[in-house]
C-alpha cells in the first residue's frame, strides 16, 4: 500500500511518539478515512489495539466471575486480554501502556478481600505518579446495607489517581443485585475502551454471557432484597455439659424453588423488632447437603459473647436471635453464593481444615460426596477446646469413618492436655502425608476465623512445604500462593 519512502517515514514517526500520541493518531486517521468518499470499508483500516488486562479481588468468587464476562466481551471486540487475581500483584508490575480494568469486592466494613490485602498495602506505599499514563476502569461489588459501601473499590480508585492513572470511565459500584445490571455496564465498558483507542464498537452477541463455571443465580431467594421464608424443623445445642461454648445445629425447611451448592452460605434476616437498628444480614455457612438433605438448610451457629464495660456478658445480635428460636418458628433468609469455595469434582482428594464452626461446610461436603458415591478421598482436621463436650457432630463423623465416606480425621482439643494443641500443630505432625496428598492433586479447604487461625494455618503449610520439599521459606510461600491462585487451596474465613 505504501511506497518505500512513505513506509520509512511512517516507521520513523511511530518510533518517535508515545502510546497516547499513537492512540490520537489512530483516531485522526480513522476520521480522515471517514471523511473520504470511497468504497473502502471501515474494516480495511486495521487499528492496532493495545492489550488489556482485568484484575479482580474476590472474597466469594463474584468478582472473578464478572471478570470472565468482561474478558469475553473485550476479546470479542478485538483486544488481546487476560484476567488475573491481584493476590501477588505489585504496582511495579502494572504496565501503563495496557488498558486496565479492576473489579474489586469489599469485605466487611469497607475492607478489601483478605487475598487482596498485600496489593492494597503495596499500592498505598507506592510513590505519586508511579503509574502516570495508565488508563483504567474500576468496578466495585458490595452491599449497601453496610455503613461503608464498596469501600475497597473507592479506595483503589483514589490511589490509582494519586499514582497518575486516568479513569476513562466513571467507577461503578454494584449492590447485591449486581448480576441484573452487569450486561449494560459491560457494554458501556467495551464502548469506552473503543472510544479511548478510536475504534468502532462491535461486541459479539455471546460476549457478555456468563462462564459456565460462574453461574450467578438471581431473583427471589438469592439476595437480601428478596428473601424467602423457612420453618425451623429442629434446633439443638451441640455442646455438652461443662462446655464454655454454645453451638446450635438448626434445620430449616423451605418450600420455595431455590438452589444452593456445597460451600454456599445462608444470609439471615432479622425482623425489625429484633435487629436493634442492625439490618445488615449475617452469613452462616450451610452445613447440609443439597442432595442428601433435600428441601432443607442446616446451619451451625455459635452463640457469640463479649464482656461489657460493666463486666456483664453481652451477646451477638444475630446468634442470640437464632439460639432463642423454637421448632416451628419462621425465619427469613436467602442463599449467598460462594463461587470461591466450591466442592471439588468427585475424583479429587480433599483435605478439610475446620476448627470450631469452621466444620459447617465440611459436613455439607461429606454428605454430598456420600450421596454422589464420589471416589475421591476425604481427610478432616477439626479443633475445639475439649473432646468430651466440644466435638461437634461427633456421632456423624464416626459413622462416616465406619462407612469410609471419611477416610481420615485428625483432632486437636486444645485444653485436654497441659500444652495447647491446635489444627496447625496437627498439620505439621502429618506433614509427609499432606505433601503426598497435595502432590497427588488434592484440594485444600480452610474454614474458620481469619485471625489468628487462618494465618497460623498458612504459616504451618509454608513450614511443611519448606521442610518436605527442601525449599527456602520464600519459595515455599510461593508454592502455597500458587496453590491458592490455581484454586487448590480455598478459604472461607471470617
Amino acid at each position: 500500500m505504501l511506497i518505500k519512502n512513505q513506509q520509512k517515514l511512517l516507521e520513523q514517526l511511530l518510533g518517535s511518539i508515545n502510546h497516547e500520541q499513537k492512540i490520537w493518531l489512530a483516531g485522526y486517521m480513522q476520521g480522515q478515512i471517514g471523511n473520504v468518499n470511497t468504497n473502502i470499508s471501515s474494516s480495511t483500516f486495521n487499528l492496532e489495539k493495545p492489550p488489556a488486562v482485568i484484575y479482580f479481588a474476590t472474597e466469594t468468587g463474584n468478582a472473578k466471575g464478572l471478570s470472565l464476562q468482561v474478558m469475553k466481551a473485550i476479546r470479542a471486540a478485538g483486544y488481546k486480554v487476560k484476567t488475573s487475581a491481584v493476590n501477588r500483584l505489585k504496582v511495579k508490575d502494572i504496565n501503563p501502556d495496557t488498558i486496565t480494568i479492576f473489579i474489586v469486592s469489599t469485605h466487611g466494613e469497607g475492607d478489601p478481600p483478605e487475598s487482596a490485602l498485600p496489593f492494597f498495602e503495596d499500592i498505598q506505599n507506592a510513590s505519586d505518579e508511579q503509574l502516570s499514563g495508565l488508563n483504567y476502569v474500576v468496578a466495585g461489588l458490595g452491599d449497601s446495607s453496610y455503613e461503608i459501601f464498596c469501600g475497597a473499590a473507592t479506595k483503589l480508585d483514589k490511589e490509582l489517581q494519586r499514582l497518575g492513572g486516568k479513569p476513562f470511565q466513571a467507577p461503578l459500584l454494584f449492590d447485591v443485585d449486581y448480576a441484573s445490571h452487569t450486561s449494560a455496564w459491560i457494554e458501556q465498558t467495551v464502548k469506552s475502551t473503543n472510544d479511548l483507542v478510536g475504534a468502532s464498537t462491535s461486541v459479539a452477541e455471546e460476549a457478555s454471557s456468563l462462564s459456565e463455571e460462574f453461574v450467578v443465580r438471581t431473583g427471589k431467594g438469592y439476595t437480601r432484597l428478596e428473601p424467602v421464608k423457612g420453618i425451623i424443623k429442629h434446633i439443638v445445642n451441640l455442646n455438652d455439659i461443662d462446655s464454655a461454648r454454645q453451638t446450635f445445629h438448626i434445620e430449616l425447611e423451605y418450600e420455595d424453588d431455590i438452589i444452593y451448592t456445597c460451600g454456599d452460605a445462608a444470609g439471615i434476616m432479622l425482623p425489625d423488632e429484633d435487629n436493634h437498628g442492625d439490618n445488615t444480614p449475617r452469613l452462616y455457612s450451610i452445613s447440609s447437603s443439597p442432595s442428601y438433605h433435600e428441601g432443607e438448610i442446616h446451619l451451625t451457629v455459635a452463640l457469640a459473647t463479649y464482656e461489657n464495660e460493666d463486666g456483664s456478658i453481652g451477646y451477638g445480635t444475630y446468634s442470640k436471635y437464632l439460639a432463642e428460636r423454637q421448632e416451628g418458628d419462621e425465619i427469613e433468609f436467602y442463599i449467598h453464593q460462594n463461587q470461591s469455595f466450591n466442592l471439588a469434582s468427585d475424583d479429587k482428594d480433599i483435605i478439610m481444615i475446620g476448627p470450631g464452626t469452621g466444620i459447617a461446610p465440611f459436613r455439607s461436603f461429606i454428605y454430598e460426596r456420600s450421596e454422589r458415591g464420589a471416589g475421591g478421598r476425604n481427610w478432616l482436621f477439626f479443633g475445639a477446646q475439649h473432646m468430651h463436650c466440644d466435638f461437634l457432630y461427633q456421632t456423624e463423623w464416626q459413622e462416616h469413618l465406619a462407612t469410609e465416606t471419611l477416610n481420615k480425621i485428625d483432632l486437636a482439643f486444645s485444653r485436654d492436655q497441659t500444652h495447647k494443641v491446635y489444627v496447625q500443630d496437627l498439620l505439621k505432625e502429618k506433614a509427609k502425608d499432606i505433601v503426598e496428598w497435595i502432590d497427588n492433586g488434592a484440594i485444600l479447604y480452610l474454614c474458620g476465623t481469619r485471625d489468628p487461625m487462618s494465618k497460623d494455618v498458612d504459616q504451618a503449610l509454608i513450614d511443611i512445604i519448606t521442610a518436605q520439599k527442601s525449599l527456602s521459606p520464600e519459595e515455599a510461600a510461593d508454592f502455597v500462593a500458587d496453590l491458592e491462585e490455581n484454586d487448590r487451596y480455598l478459604k472461607d474465613v471470617y
